[in-house]
């Protein structure tokens, strides 16, 4: 009966742990592409033109955990400016993967010219 009971318990903690990594991906996820692309705008706001080594090896490593469809856009070419571009893409397809009826949207676009009328 413990045996039984200990095994029940291990079987409900491993389900649980699956539930929070499955709940908490897309999180893990974001947080790991705000990162990267914090470190490209501090370098394309310092002028660096190229990535360094070990900044693309961290994008492909935080990549590599996203669905195919989500890490598609990404251009690892080694310009700041391209792989920043490709970096906003592939974070717009995390949202939509996440919620997709997630729209984004412009707030100077021209649907909002005539509110302030």
């Amino acid at each position: 009966m413990i045996d039984n009971t200990s095994s029940r318990i291990e079987q409900q903690q491993s389900a649980l742990r699956r539930e929070h990594r499955r709940r908490y991906a897309f999180q893990r996820m974001l947080e790991a592409t705000d990162r990267v692309l914090w470190r490209l705008e501090e370098m394309n706001r310092d002028g660096v033109k190229t990535v360094p080594k070990r900044v693309r090896a961290e994008l492909r490593s935080v990549i590599g955990t996203m669905p195919s469809q989500v890490r598609e856009p990404l251009r690892d070419c080694g310009h700041v400016q391209d792989t920043l571009d490709s970096l906003f893409e592939v974070q717009e397809r995390l949202f939509r993967w996440r919620y997709p009826d997630w729209e984004d949207w412009d707030p100077d676009g021209d649907e909002y010219e005539f509110v302030a009328s």
